[in-house]
């Protein structure tokens, strides 16, 4: 059994809390927050130890999953690594590429493993669609359109939670930075538009990034409040031989041959783990088949940079070669 603990207990970490339990091989054996209250809550739930210090149930884990603020991450994963932890890390892996670079250099030395909470690649119908264009369905990849976009609901008021020292694309869309960066490949430059209706510069209220990919595929990526009535979560594939559509809202794809006049409908499988469940499960087992986990560091990492390189590309009115430095 693989002995996990969370570190940080605000909103999503009670959802790996939550979720512990139904993961296989693992123990769930404590928590740990600044706020001694909420750790010890947590703690209660699910009976567990609490601590206040995240060293101290380092002394008592194999792993850990680190969902504190991102701002946090560099220091937790870091401490996890020297000490022998696997860590999982909760999106975004870091603000900065050089706070990436540490934890993945860390984990590195010490022979650890570094996954990060991409959880979009554990949902049913993203999986079916990557094996569907790993097995030739469609052919060769030539354009990806995907989004995280949902109807009018601008000008919004910053946050006053550190939330609101982030930006909507680094703490929520990077969710299909990574999705896109899996279909597409490497992503070799950016060309972005950010924008605020509510005046804030660096508050965005939506963003479109144009992406070039090393496989020579194009990839269009939209996030945030701005679609009029419509809102879309969807991500659409074209080939060079058809066409995917995978429907994140009801869970199918969508499937269509050149030639063909109607799209075929898929249904993915629902019954292995999926969504934080599933993501928790192939921590857990890479840890003890000693495998490198499906998002790994270096792809946490690659999403952060598409989504640097969306906002230094709106601010410079350029397009942006990757890699870039912070």
């Amino acid at each position: 059994m693989v002995r996990v603990g969370v570190i940080g207990t605000g909103g999503m970490g009670n959802g790996h809390c939550n979720s512990l339990p139904n993961v296989k091989n693992c123990e769930f054996v404590g928590v740990a927050d600044l706020r001694l209250e909420a750790a010890q809550a947590a703690a209660e739930r699910h009976q567990v130890r609490a601590f206040q210090d995240f060293h101290a149930l380092l002394d008592i884990v194999d792993a850990v999953v680190v969902a504190t603020p991102p701002m946090m991450h560099r220091e937790v994963v870091v401490a996890a690594a020297e000490a022998g932890v696997h860590a999982f890390s909760e999106k975004p892996l870091s603000l900065t590429l050089a706070d990436a670079d540490a934890m993945i250099d860390a984990a590195d030395k010490a022979g650890t493993h570094l996954m990060v909470g991409q959880v979009l690649r554990f949902y049913p119908v993203h999986r079916l669609g990557k094996q569907l264009v790993d097995d030739g369905e469609i052919g060769d990849v030539v354009y990806i359109e995907t989004d995280y976009s949902g109807v009018y609901n601008a000008a919004r008021e910053r946050p006053s939670t550190w939330y609101g020292t982030v930006g909507g694309l680094l703490e929520n869309g990077i969710h299909k930075s990574d999705l896109i960066n899996w279909f597409g490949g490497t992503a070799l430059t950016v060309a972005a538009e950010v924008d605020s209706f509510s005046g804030n510069e660096d508050w965005e209220d939506y963003t479109v990034s144009l992406i070039r990919y090393d496989t020579k595929a194009v990839g269009i990526l939209r996030w945030g409040g701005f679609m009029g009535a419509r809102g879309t979560t969807d991500t659409i594939i074209d080939g060079t031989e058809g066409s995917l559509r995978l429907d994140m809202g009801v869970d199918l794809a969508y499937h269509k041959k050149i030639g063909e006049s109607d799209w075929t409908t898929l249904t993915p499988d629902r019954e292995t783990p999926h969504g934080v469940v599933g993501e928790l499960t192939h921590f857990v087992d890479c840890i003890r088949d000693g495998k490198t986990p499906l998002v790994d560091g270096v792809a946490g990492r690659r999403a952060v940079e598409v989504v640097l390189a969306t906002y230094r590309s709106a601010k410079e009115g350029s397009k942006v070669t990757l890699p870039i430095h912070d």
